[in-house]
């Protein structure tokens, strides 16, 4: 199988994300890893393009629900939000199933 570029990585993400988002979830990075087949320390350059298009496109703050163990806050690449509850509640409060879905070249467009 060939190997993800880091968008298609983050698309992938990103759909895992609006399920959890619909479902009210948060997502510990292992969590997150483990489901998409990555461990956990190579999940940040792939978040930062969904944190990237969230804040370029006046959404809320999808990587929110993305969490350390045990600690329930996002990592320290996190800078979307300052009030963290208020933005996870908006992140669970959008329609997400309803937007165009995301593609790897919207995000690399993004980069140029």
């Amino acid at each position: 199988m060939p190997e993800m570029t880091t968008y298609e990585r983050a698309v992938q993400i990103y759909q895992v994300l609006i399920c959890a988002a619909h479902h009210r979830e948060t997502l510990t990075y292992p969590m997150l890893g483990s489901a998409i087949g990555l461990p956990a320390q190579a999940l940040g350059p792939h978040l930062e393009h969904i944190q990237a298009y969230c804040l370029e496109n006046d959404l809320p703050p999808l990587t929110a629900l993305v969490v350390k163990t045990g600690g329930g806050k996002p990592g320290s690449g996190f800078h979307a939000a300052e009030d963290l509850d208020r933005a996870r509640e908006s992140v669970f409060a959008h329609n997400w199933f309803g937007m165009l879905p995301i593609t790897p070249d919207t995000l690399r467009r993004m980069q140029e």
